[in-house]
């Protein structure tokens, strides 16, 4: 059984994961279009194959983070995350300098998405869960 700070952290997380392919998805031909206009990335031939590549990868990891934290208690995938969701704030600062559109709000709903579901990790019934600590509480599980 989990705990429900773990089943938060899924649905949030798993929201934010949504949210995220459809700012992809809103997002991707300007993506292109940005990549294949550079003179360098033309002689290369890169152009959205490697946009939709990276992509896939990054949805793998986060997946295969989510799987290993909310079913198989895996503390170091927690810290993994935690740096993960660190580092992608720094991109933050550029979200707010540019324009205001959809994606730009859809990437702030993303960040906040994750950074509760990542607070959730650090409540003290997921800690016991995480660390493979019996709580003893059923009434904290599902």
């Amino acid at each position: 059984m989990r705990p429900q700070s773990i089943l938060m952290f899924e649905r949030l997380f798993l929201a934010s994961l949504a949210l995220s392919l459809v700012g992809f998805a809103i997002s991707y031909q300007a993506a292109v279009d940005a990549l294949t206009s550079d003179p360098a990335m033309q002689q290369l031939g890169i152009g959205g194959g490697l946009i939709i590549g990276a992509a896939a990868v990054g949805y793998a990891i986060y997946l295969g983070l989510w799987y290993l934290i909310a079913h198989k208690a895996a503390n170091w995938a927690k810290w993994v995350l935690v740096v993960f969701v660190a580092l992608g704030l720094t991109s933050l600062r550029a979200a707010f300098s540019g324009s205001w559109g959809l994606t730009t709000f859809l990437n702030l709903a993303v960040y906040g998405l994750e950074l509760v579901a990542v607070a959730y990790l650090f409540k003290a019934d997921a800690k016991a869960w995480l660390s493979g600590e019996d709580t003893g509480d059923p009434a904290t599980f599902e």
